[in-house]
């Protein structure tokens, strides 16, 4: 079954399908690694497969090379040469299935084993056929993927959002792409899932903000329950009445309090869109900050 873009969505954040680099670190090669790490990067980046924000995909692309030879030069110092056939292949790393993969011959030379590999690494061509023929392959593979899985993705995502674990359900709903019907309502049960976080920290701030004004009923306790007010961000009508309810309470003895009070009206209304844009991304960054990390059982070597 073919994945039909979605239309009407508001994020700009979720692309086509997202390719996390993924490596299997060396202690002998601690330089080499980082140099084919950021390759990678550059790969994903080129193709239009990269995750916004760092956040992690349980499909990635990963590298492995064997040593065809190694020799030292007999140049002044001598120098560590290496002939490597480097593989990169693209998968699920959670399930550890391997959907695509391809073929380089690599040489590099430094001053030691590490530099030498490192050099092989600088050498890929990110702009080969090959390289564009296993992403163009990987990324058909992780459409069917999505076209199969997503229903039950957002199942699940509502299983963690009912436990409180709402930056893994933000990271599943964040990774279903664009290019699947599912997309516009995991899409839309992401903003609900924001907003009923944001409902409950602001319950929290309004909570203060009275225990404030009602400690201290005069302008120290308006200033401090304002400062609080001040922190309310992505309100629901529900939240919006409570804040004015509390700021109205307070403006019936501060005048001062009722300046403030419009001025903070006019400029919640001011970024109320940009408020709504800005709970997605923020969605974003709590799933790459607190959602676990997956554990990726590859075994493609």
């Amino acid at each position: 079954m073919a994945c039909l873009p979605a239309r009407g969505a508001e994020s700009e954040l979720s692309g086509e399908v997202m390719i996390s680099p993924y490596i299997v670190s060396d202690a002998n090669t601690p330089k080499a690694d980082k140099v084919l790490k950021d390759m990678l990067n550059r790969i994903v980046t080129k193709y239009g497969v990269s995750s916004p924000n760092d956040l992690i995909s349980p499909f990635i692309i990963t590298g492995h090379a064997i040593e065809l030879s190694q020799e030292t030069t007999s140049t002044a110092p001598p120098h560590v040469a290496v002939d490597l056939s480097l593989t990169l292949y693209i998968g699920n790393g959670e399930d550890g299935t391997q959907f695509s993969s391809c073929n380089m011959n690599l040489r590099g030379v430094g001053g030691n084993i590490d530099q030498a590999y490192a050099s092989a690494y600088r050498h890929i061509n990110v702009n080969s056929p090959e390289v564009n023929e296993a992403i163009v392959t990987g990324r058909a593979r992780i459409k069917e993927y999505y076209a199969a899985a997503a229903p039950g993705l957002i199942k699940k995502a509502e299983t963690y959002a009912a436990s409180g674990n709402y930056g893994e359900a933000y990271r599943i709903l964040l990774m279903i792409p664009a290019v699947c019907p599912q997309y516009t309502q995991a899409q839309e049960m992401l903003l609900s899932l924001v907003q009923k976080e944001s409902d409950a920290n602001n319950e929290e701030i309004i909570s203060r903000a009275r225990a404030a004004w009602s400690a201290s009923p005069d302008e120290s306790g308006a200033a401090a329950a304002q400062r609080y007010l001040a922190s309310l961000s992505n309100m629901s009508p529900k939240v919006r009445q409570q804040s004015e309810q509390l700021m109205k309470e307070i403006s019936g003895r501060l005048q001062r309090a009722e300046d403030q009070r419009q001025v903070n009206i006019a400029q919640r209304e001011a970024n109320a869109h940009s408020e709504r844009m800005a709970a997605i991304k923020g969605a974003t960054k709590v799933a790459a900050a607190y959602a676990s990390r997956p554990v990726y059982r590859i075994r493609w070597w």
